[in-house]
């Protein structure tokens, strides 16, 4: 296979090696038959997907990429120049933006950013946006202006007062977009006080060409741009490397800005596409110290010689509790190396604490004739009552008609609190059959219902991993899953992919999650993790209370509808609310399908 691969990009670059050499003795570069040939020829070249690596390739190679680089930069300014004039003879120029070759790329490529936006920066409404390396044909703040941000004001910047001439003209037709937008001839590295006012600067992928430039770049960025603000900036990925530079995320961190995803596409899009935000010093200090007393914690936790209940035992968690549940700004899947670490094994230690307090509080209720009578001597018993008509009520909401004849709770534990109360106060005529991999958890769990003929009917206990179970599946109307069950998030999605095909169509699936700082005591589920796996995710809800757990809602998609959880797409076909209460700091995460869809259709009655 690896012998393959570097067949494979030897051809590729010897292939583009060629296309240099003949673009390097074209005597312009401005469009012509022979140019719009050769540069064709290089993006088809390079657009495929590609095993190559160009931060790796010998040093020949390396300097002939560089060349390349500029020499498309160039091209690239004259097309866009000769385009520019071209449209600018035209008595409202925004009409005919159709006539450039690269019309659509434009179009995809600034909805891939506002789309990728709205769902990374919660609450996005910008007043004022930064293009930094706008040229003469800036496509990318026009559509963004008209399509996106209707009510943002768009300052651009070029160092070519030339290139900031044809611009102005391109607009001037237009009275909404002339009055918002600006262009001012300078080098970003001499604005200073100026970037502080921004909500958003977009970054030109031709602005800084060499990685070193394009470093020093984004650290002006990260001293100057207020604290919380967003930076989009274009990069690109294997092959297509040979036509821009590639920006590595550290360097972004290293800017000082908190990376919030990389996108790289496949299709006629060819830059990748880096959301960043600024970090803001008061919440990193706010964060910093939250994870330096959660560290302390667990180091005593670990300490510990059992976890058994105990009065060191139950101070220590009910300070973990205590510490976890305020709202927090700290994005737990973004921790350093370390501090992810001392996460993943505090989530394990709260797993056996857990599984040894259940343990001890079902072996005490199956000393009583009739347990279920004692349960309120759990001491989280309020916590479950609540959690479990939160599901509920999500559940009829989100669910139109759910009338469950079977549901099936998987992780029941020796303490089945959630089964117990869906079953004898939402759900009175429900079958509930819960799986545990635990046999000894689940005798304990058979005790509790022994002496009450309803719940002893309706309830069964399984010993059985969830991987195992598959035609099983089909026969739920509803599967709960429990926080614990896939403590890492590759084992989660690798659990609900498996639900996915083997649940019946149409079905209901509750995944509990967490969120905030309360990710340091369960595990964080991905809604885009569970539309992979072949669901529509109905909604979100991120608690505020004593409630601990998130909950998702989310439904099997119908096999008439996708092809399968493998293809890969999200299925999620309306809106994805957060419900009450709201959460600040992710509100957006779940509507943003909502409003991509009320921009696309928008998009379709609207021209530049």
């Amino acid at each position: 296979m690896e012998a393959t691969q570097n067949v494979e990009v030897t051809a590729l670059v010897q292939k583009i090696t060629g296309l240099h050499a003949a673009i390097s003795k074209l005597p312009s570069l401005s469009p012509s038959p022979d140019v719009n040939a050769l540069f064709t020829d290089l993006v088809m070249a390079c657009v495929p997907p590609s095993p190559v690596d160009v931060t790796k390739l010998d040093p020949e190679a390396q300097r002939m990429r560089e060349e390349l680089i500029r020499l498309c930069s160039d091209a690239e300014g004259h097309l866009e120049a000769h385009y520019s004039d071209m449209l600018a003879a035209f008595d409202n120029p925004l009409d005919h933006l159709g006539r450039f070759p690269y019309f659509s790329n434009y179009i995809n490529l600034s909805k891939l950013e506002y789309d990728l936006l709205v769902r990374h920066i919660p609450g996005l409404a910008p007043s004022r946006v930064a293009f930094v390396g706008s040229g003469p044909l800036p496509f990318s703040s026009l559509v963004l202006a008209a399509r996106h941000l209707p009510n943002t004001h768009f300052d651009n910047y070029d160092r070519c007062g030339a290139a900031n001439d044809r611009a102005r003209k391109l607009v001037r037709a237009d009275k909404d977009l002339s009055a918002r937008m600006s262009f001012h001839t300078a080098d970003v590295s001499n604005l200073t006080a100026e970037l502080g006012k921004y909500d958003v600067v977009f970054l030109a992928a031709l602005v800084g060409m060499a990685a070193e430039d394009k470093a020093d770049v984004v650290a002006h960025l990260g001293r100057h741009m207020a604290d919380g603000a967003a930076l989009v900036v274009r990069s690109a990925h294997g092959a297509r490397g040979f036509l821009y530079p590639i920006v590595d995320p550290e360097d972004i961190r290293r800017g000082g800005f908190d990376v919030l995803t990389v996108y790289h596409p496949e299709g006629e899009v060819i830059n990748s596409v880096i959301i960043a935000r600024k970090v803001d010093a008061q919440k990193n200090e706010e964060v910093a110290a939250l994870v330096q007393k959660i560290a302390g914690l667990h180091a005593a936790i670990s300490k510990l010689p059992s976890l058994s209940p105990s009065s060191d035992v139950d101070k220590l968690f009910t300070d973990l509790v205590m510490a976890c549940v305020p709202p927090s700004p700290v994005d737990v899947t973004k921790l350093a190396p370390d501090a992810l670490r001392m996460r993943e094994e505090l989530i394990r230690l709260c797993s056996d604490a857990e599984g040894h307090l259940e343990a001890h509080y079902s072996d005490m209720l199956a000393a009583f004739d009739n347990p279920l009578d004692h349960l309120s001597r759990f001491p989280y018993f309020s916590n479950y009552i609540n959690l479990s008509k939160l599901e509920y009520e999500l559940l009829v909401r989100y669910v139109p008609g759910l009338e469950p004849s079977l549901v099936a709770f998987v992780g029941s534990g020796p303490l089945p609190f959630s089964s117990l109360v869906l079953a004898a106060r939402h759900l009175p005529s429900t079958v509930f059959d819960n799986y545990d991999r635990c046999a000894a958890a689940n005798d304990r769990a058979r005790k509790l219902v022994r002496a009450d003929a309803d719940l002893r009917k309706r309830m069964s206990f399984h010993t059985t991993d969830v991987a195992d179970l598959t035609d099983e599946l089909r026969k739920y109307d509803v599967v709960f899953l429990a926080a614990l069950v896939g403590m890492a998030a590759e084992d989660k999605a690798k659990i609900v992919a498996h639900l996915g095909r083997h649940m019946a169509d149409g079905a209901a699936l509750v995944v509990r999650s967490a969120h905030g700082a309360r990710g340091f005591l369960y595990p964080i589920v991905d809604p885009e993790d569970i539309r992979r796996g072949g669901f529509d995710v109905l909604a979100v809800y991120h608690p505020d209370d004593e409630v601990i757990n998130s909950v998702i809602v989310a439904r099997k998609v119908d096999d008439a509808d996708a092809n399968g959880p493998q293809n890969g797409r999200a299925h999620a076909r309306g809106a994805v609310p957060i419900v009450s209460p709201p959460c600040k700091c992710c509100k957006m995460e779940a509507s943003a399908l909502q409003m991509r869809e009320e921009m696309e259709m928008a998009a379709k009655e609207m021209s530049v």
